[in-house]
Formats: structure tokens, C-alpha cells, sequence
């Protein structure tokens, strides 16, 4: 580990701090960022209609059929 200053190091004349100069990345555009879709409600509620036609049943085997119809107590 270096023991010196900021103030002990050389300045070499050859360099500057304004080398290094970034280019626009096409990459980070904005309209590379733009959503394809706008949607008027992005928060509305699914409807439950919507919802029915997604719903799956899982098949149950036998022995957990009777664990999952019992209630439980608290």
C-alpha cells in the first residue's frame, strides 16, 4: 500500500482529466426503453372471468384428500 499524498504525486502533463470521453450507447436510448404496449389501466383488477379461464386443478392423491378436507382449529 502506497503511502502518499494526493499532494506528493506527480502531475504528468500529458494527461488530463478530460481523455476519457463517452460515447451515446444506441443502447441506452430512450425509445430502446419505450414500452411496446401502452396500457390505459396498468393497475386495473383482473376480472374474475379472466381469472376462471387460468384456474388449473392439481390432482390430489388419495391420502391427502382426507387432510385437505378437514378444518383447522385454532
Amino acid at each position: 500500500m502506497s503511502t502518499e499524498r494526493a499532494d506528493d504525486v506527480e502531475h504528468d502533463p500529458d494527461i488530463d482529466g478530460q481523455e476519457h470521453v463517452v460515447d451515446t450507447d444506441p443502447a441506452r436510448a430512450p425509445e430502446e426503453y419505450a414500452p411496446e404496449v401502452e396500457v390505459d389501466e396498468p393497475t386495473r383488477e383482473a376480472e374474475p372471468a379472466d381469472v376462471a379461464e387460468q384456474l388449473i386443478e392439481v390432482p390430489v392423491h388419495e391420502d391427502e384428500e382426507s387432510d385437505a378436507a378437514e378444518t383447522a382449529e385454532y
